[in-house]
Parts: structure tokens; C-alpha cells; sequence
């Protein structure tokens, strides 16, 4: 499967017991506790199912019975789409494919070098950088065109993503039903009809809860749409340990698990069978600074956990990764990016987000992301593991060079080390001298060169032509 890791290695953070925990937890709100639901045709649907509500408070408490059948009700495996075959990602459980993260606001220029609210311009060039990378396997656009009207960005997001990669692409500006009906219309265009579009949808929709225990009536309204039209469902929580969440870990994944089965709940019962993806993102409040510690080990420990249940449940999962809160490619973003990805991986998160952001997910910046790319790649091989095979242990080949002499000039050698070992990018293995002569240049210097060779080379096919008469129309009909 193209830009998919296999993951063979896998590791764990919640034992089978802990697992088990986690589920009832998780029930047990949803039936004690309870959800504020506020859209009356979430509500209706959750009365007429048998769900209890007090129309006061909008709290809705959900039967186990009936969110245990929704659960079963969706399709178990969803396949996300590119705009070419080539790039389709199958959420199974045993690839992960890296997501770049979404809706950042600030962006690093890559000719000033100056940091500046972002536009469609770099909603572009990002998406066409993650195009070119090899672990990269879905667009999430990284940042939001704030240089046009609020009404229409959501438009001017998807156009710019649409025209620089041909991956699939999850969006989240489309937060209104009139704003999905414009990504439909847009979907509809690019793939020659809206049945088309359904039938392989090319984009995905992201819906939220409100942290903790709150789904708006505006964010699900637009999840019903979305349904409608075919695309698969990205319900994202976010509660923070500590402040939207409790402070222990184990009690904030039962709280964004409650959320995410209370969404799979409305959506399946407004319309059976919708591909629906447990997502998250659940970092700590620092206690010190009053900030989300985007970077600390504990996002990549919910990341995990939440990956488990949602396996657990049979759903795919979509988990961030590669955060941190530097302010620029530095070490700490090297470990911190390393420490939030390395986790969910390993358990097998279907799409990990977050690469080429820095500030917690608020500035992107391109050398980022390629270098973000090498950290997955190196991940990549940790969860491969070590085949041991008749071919990898190569008994034939021992006895035939026999002791003394080396490997290098064998047959085996050749044909096995750029698949047996990590070929870096950008990680430079060479002596000082060398390195010296070669300009003696930094990891950013060189992630920056790979940009610039990208943007030299890199090509992408062109959408439909009727994506460009559909844009201008919706432009002109929302900037009224």
C-alpha cells in the first residue's frame, strides 16, 4: 500500500484489562453522566431510539445496548481515497498513514523567513511539498487562507489542496451545512458527478465535540450533510487532562471515548452504515505555564490508548503526533515531535497528524515538514521489525563468503539493503571532513534544499476543469 507504514512491531500502552476498564468507563457516562446534545435533530433522533432527554439541560443519557449497536452498525473498514488511485489509503488496522495536520493560522515564509498570519498561498505549497513526500499519505491542510473572507475559506482551502496533491484530502473548515454543501458541490466537480463522489470520495469531513461532553448543534448538523454526501466521518475530541478533561489520563480517553461513540451513535442512526473515524487529539494542561503541552510524552500516551479503544470498538483511528510547542526546527522539536508520534504509531494509529507544524500546531513551516517526513520514515522501520525468514538469515550466503571476509560486494547485499535498511533523506552520515567540504550545512539548511528541490521537480496532475467554474461560482455566491 503506497505511503503506508506496515506496522509488525506493534506496542501497546493499555493492557487487555485496561482495555476493558476504558469500555465500561466510557459507557458508563454515556448512560450516567450523559451528553449535552444541542441539535434538535440529533436530539429527536436519540429520543426515538430510546435515548433519555431532559429538555431543560439537553443532556441526553445513551442506553449501552443502543451505542453498542450503532458501533456495529458502520462500515467496519474505510478506504480514504486519493484523487488517483495511487495514493488510496486503506484504514485496516495494520498501516498507519502520516497526516499532515489542519488549520494552523501562522506560517514561517519560506522566501522572507519571516513568521506571518498564512494564506491560500501557503495552504498551497504545503500541500504540494506533502504531495512529494514519501511518508506522507493524507492532506490535511496545514494552515487556512486568512487572506480571503471568512464565508468563503473553506472554498479557497480545498481549491488550493485539490490543485497541489492528488491524496486524499480531510478538511475541517467545512463546519455549516451550507459549508459542506459547497465542498460537495467542489467533490461533485472534481470527480465528474456527486454519485461518482460517493462513490469514492476523495475528501473526508472532521466534526467535533466540545470538550467535556458537549456536541453543538451547528458542528453535527454539518456531520449529518457530510453523511449524506458520501464522505467519511472524522469525529475529533480533544479533551485536555487536567482542564477539559480529568487530570489522569486513563480518565480523559474514557471521556473522548464517551464523545466519540455518543457521534457515531447520531450519525449511524440519521444514516446507517456511514464510515466513521475515531479521532483525537488530548493533550495536558501545563500546570506551570497554563498552556497545552502539546509536546509532552503524554500526547503520544492518550494517542495511543485512544488508538487501542478505538480498535477495540472496530473503528479506524486518527491520532495526532508530531507536536510540539518550539517555536522553530529546533532539538526540541526533534524530541518532542519523536516522543508524540513514536507512541501511537506503534500501536497502530490508521492516520497519525501533525507534521510540518510547530507552536503546537499553529505555525507551519516547510523545512518542518520534510524533516517531519525523515522522523516517520525512521519510525516507519522501527515498526517493521525484524523479518526472520530463510532469505534474511542467509545461512547460504554466511557459508559462502566464510569467515574473514566481508558482505559488501554480494548479490544479497545489493538486493536487500535499501529494503533491510533506512536510506535517509536528510540525516547526514558522512565524515567531518566531507561534511565540510559540502558547506557544513544544518539539518534546517538541508530540509530547506530539499523544499526547494521539491518545488523544482515535483509535479502533480491538474482536477477536472469544472473544479475551477464550480469554485468561482460558490466564491461569488458566498462572498455575497
Amino acid at each position: 500500500m503506497a505511503n503506508s507504514i506496515p506496522v509488525r512491531c506493534r506496542r501497546t500502552v493499555l493492557s487487555s484489562d485496561g482495555v476493558q476498564r476504558i469500555r465500561y468507563a466510557s459507557l458508563d457516562i454515556l448512560e450516567r453522566t450523559g451528553v449535552i446534545v444541542k441539535s434538535k435533530r440529533a436530539q429527536k433522533l436519540l429520543v426515538d431510539a430510546g435515548c433519555d432527554l431532559d429538555e431543560k439541560s439537553a443532556v441526553v443519557r445513551f442506553p449501552p445496548s443502543l451505542v453498542e449497536e450503532c458501533a456495529r452498525a458502520r462500515k467496519r473498514s474505510v478506504t480514504f481515497f486519493g484523487r488517483t488511485a495511487k495514493h488510496d489509503a486503506r484504514l485496516d488496522g495494520d498501516h498507519v498513514h502520516i497526516c499532515s495536520d489542519g488549520n494552523g493560522t501562522m506560517a514561517l515564509d519560506f522566501e522572507t523567513r519571516r513568521r506571518r498570519t498564512s494564506t491560500k498561498e501557503d495552504v498551497a505549497k504545503a500541500a504540494f511539498v506533502s504531495d512529494a513526500l514519501r511518508g506522507h499519505g493524507v492532506n490535511w491542510p496545514s494552515v487556512t487562507s486568512q487572506d480571503v473572507p471568512m464565508g468563503t475559506r473553506h472554498i479557497h482551502d480545498l481549491h488550493a489542496s485539490l490543485e497541489n496533491t492528488e491524496k486524499h484530502i480531510t478538511l475541517a473548515t467545512n463546519t455549516t451545512e451550507w459549508e459542506v454543501e459547497d465542498v460537495l458541490a467542489i467533490g461533485a466537480a472534481a470527480a465528474g458527478s456527486s454519485e461518482e463522489f460517493a462513490r469514492k470520495p476523495f475528501i473526508s469531513s472532521i466534526h467535533t465535540s466540545s470538550s467535556p461532553l458537549v456536541i453543538d448543534a451547528e458542528g453535527m448538523d454539518a456531520g449529518f450533510a457530510a453523511a449524506d454526501g458520501g464522505m467519511p466521518i472524522c469525529f475529533y475530541v480533544m479533551p485536555g487532562p487536567g482542564a477539559t478533561g480529568p487530570v489522569t489520563l486513563a480518565g480523559s480517553v474514557a471521556v473522548g471515548v464517551a464523545e466519540t461513540l455518543a457521534g457515531n451513535t447520531i450519525i449511524q442512526l440519521h444514516r446507517p452504515g456511514t464510515a466513521f473515524v475515531f479521532s483525537c487529539g488530548m493533550a495536558v494542561l501545563d500546570m506551570m505555564a497554563s498552556t497545552r503541552a502539546g509536546g509532552g510524552p503524554e500526547h503520544g500516551l492518550t494517542s495511543a490508548a485512544y488508538t487501542q479503544m478505538a480498535h477495540h470498538f472496530g473503528f479506524p483511528a486518527l491520532a495526532g503526533g508530531f507536536v510540539t510547542t518550539s517555536k522553530e526546527p529546533d532539538e526540541q522539536a526533534a524530541y518532542e515531535k519523536f516522543a508524540s508520534s513514536v507512541t501511537p504509531i506503534l500501536a497502530g494509529a490508521d492516520l497519525i497528524a501533525g507534521i510540518g507544524l510547530l507552536e503546537d500546531c499553529r505555525t507551519v513551516w516547510l523545512e518542518q515538514m520534510v524533516i517531519d517526513d525523515e522522523i516517520s520514515r525512521i519510525i516507519s522501520r522501527m515498526a517493521e521489525g525484524i523479518d526472520v525468514s530463510d532469505d534474511s538469515l542467509a545461512l547460504d550466503v554466511i557459508d559462502k563468503v566464510g569467515p574473514g571476509k566481508d558482505f559488501l560486494g554480494v548479490r544479497h547485499t545489493l538486493e536487500r539493503f535499501k529494503t533491510e535498511h533506512f536510506m535517509p533523506t536528510l540525516s547526514d552520515r558522512s565524515s567531518w571532513d566531507s561534511w565540510e567540504a559540502k558547506g557544513s550545512k544544518t539539518l534546517v539548511q538541508r530540509a530547506g534544499d530539499e523544499v526547494r528541490r521539491i518545488m523544482n521537480e515535483h509535479s502533480v496532475a491538474p482536477p477536472r476543469g469544472e473544479v475551477e467554474d464550480t469554485v468561482k461560482a460558490l466564491i461569488e455566491k458566498r462572498a455575497r
